[in-house]
């Protein structure tokens, strides 16, 4: 885990935001857990406000505002709070992680239905051909 940082504009001035880039695998399956409803596995269904606020309070490390307080959160100027998102979510893509947790259910495509075969072949050249 590294601490990553960025500015943004707060009240008077510029601040610093600090978060932490990586979770543990066990912060990150609560916060998943609490954010996805796979009652349906066809069709999950993503609480992607609960999953961004849930993230934020997490990794928050230092701000201008108090961290690990998902009131406070909330509380943040939408223009200030659509930065913070931005940069943050870049560590944390739900969908990558709703990949990983879906290949732990159903498996690899490519491991349960597909017969993998060899076949040689010589690549096509591209030199001398003519184009009409």
């Amino acid at each position: 885990m590294a601490l990553k940082s960025f500015e943004i504009d707060w009240e008077q001035g510029k601040e610093t935001i600090e978060y932490e880039d990586d979770l543990t695998f066990g912060e990150l399956e609560e916060i998943i857990n609490q954010s996805v409803d796979l009652s349906d596995v066809s069709k999950p269904k993503v609480n992607l406000p609960k999953y961004r606020i849930n993230v934020l309070s997490k990794v928050l490390r230092k701000a201008p505002f108090p961290i690990g307080n998902k009131d406070a959160v909330n509380a943040i100027k939408s223009k200030v709070a659509k930065k913070i998102i931005s940069e943050v979510m870049k560590d944390y893509p739900l969908m990558q992680f709703l990949e990983d947790w879906m290949v732990t259910f159903v498996g690899t495509q490519g491991a349960t239905s597909t017969r993998i075969e060899s076949t040689t072949t010589s690549p096509k050249t591209s030199v001398g051909i003519n184009t009409k």
